[in-house]
């Protein structure tokens, strides 16, 4: 089984391409020496990730990055086994998007903000599947 966690968090600066590209080069070495697989989504000053790997790995990923000091607001929107990875060929996707994509993934009305958008997916959080899958969709396409 793989060990799936969603999160969301809040940029604690401005991130710049490099910075960008600086966070993706160092989470994919990090997932490769680790096995863990996942997708990085940014909008809006937010990250949306999703980790897979093995429980304690994922776990102990997890807390480092709660820690990290470029994140504010880490939340934990979805954390079970699955059956396989959903990001399995990926050590870290990634996604730029705007919240009018995030709200159709989410199958959504626009939203205005980011955070609106979280709101909502944290009350509903059977809506996480479906975001996975979209964002899925939109990395094969």
């Amino acid at each position: 089984m793989t060990y799936q966690i969603v999160y969301s968090s809040q940029a604690t600066r401005p991130m710049t391409a490099a910075d960008l590209e600086q966070i993706l080069v160092d989470a994919r070495a990090g997932n490769e020496a680790r096995n863990v697989t996942g997708a990085l989504v940014f909008v809006d000053g937010v990250f949306l990730q999703i980790l897979e790997g093995e429980e304690g790995v994922v776990r102990a990923l997890m807390a480092s990055i709660a820690s990290d000091t470029r994140h504010d607001t880490v939340t934990v929107f979805h954390e079970a086994e699955v059956e396989a990875p959903t990001f399995g060929t990926w050590r870290m996707a990634y996604v730029s998007a705007t919240p009018q994509d995030m709200s159709a993934w989410a199958g959504l009305p626009g939203t205005a903000t980011v955070d609106a958008l979280l709101q909502d997916i944290g009350r509903d959080p059977q809506r996480v599947p479906q975001i996975l899958a979209s964002i899925l969709r939109h990395l094969a396409g």
